[in-house]
């Protein structure tokens, strides 16, 4: 039997800058959320004395939060989402994943995106966004 757990629960929520006893309100009506990804770019550091490629990895690079939500535009959590894209506000937004909230992702990041797609006659008013990350990830596993 698999130990493999749904992603069922995932949420993503955002701070109020209240410091050390700071709260995170979850935003509602998340329909999807990709975390960000981890990476280094590959370094050549081949010489000609050596005769084999070498590698080394550079700086650790984060991607973008990237998800799409319901937009229900009278949310306050959804209020908010426009509104710290329209001031390029820094704030701190944390991932929770399934099951019971741990772990979780805290980070630092601007909101980069907020698109609302086409609208057709029979689809769910949604908007996809992306947050771009400005700091360390702080990774709490239980």
């Amino acid at each position: 039997m698999s130990d493999a757990i749904i992603g069922t629960g995932i949420l993503l929520k955002r701070g109020d800058g209240g410091g050390a006893s700071e709260n995170f309100v979850t935003f509602a009506e998340i329909v999807a959320l990709k975390p960000p990804a981890l990476s280094r770019n590959e370094i050549d550091v081949s010489t000609h004395n050596a005769g084999q490629e070498d590698k080394l990895l550079g700086m650790l690079r984060k991607g973008q939060v990237m998800g799409t939500l319901n937009w229900v535009p009278t949310d306050p959590t959804h209020i908010q989402i426009l509104a710290d894209i329209e001031a390029n506000v820094k704030a701190n937004y944390r991932i929770t994943f399934p099951p019971n909230g741990l772990p979780h992702w805290t980070m630092p990041a601007r909101v980069q995106l907020f698109e609302p797609p086409e609208v057709g006659v029979d689809t769910a008013l949604q908007i996809s966004f992306a947050l771009t990350i400005d700091g360390t990830i702080t990774k709490v596993n239980s």
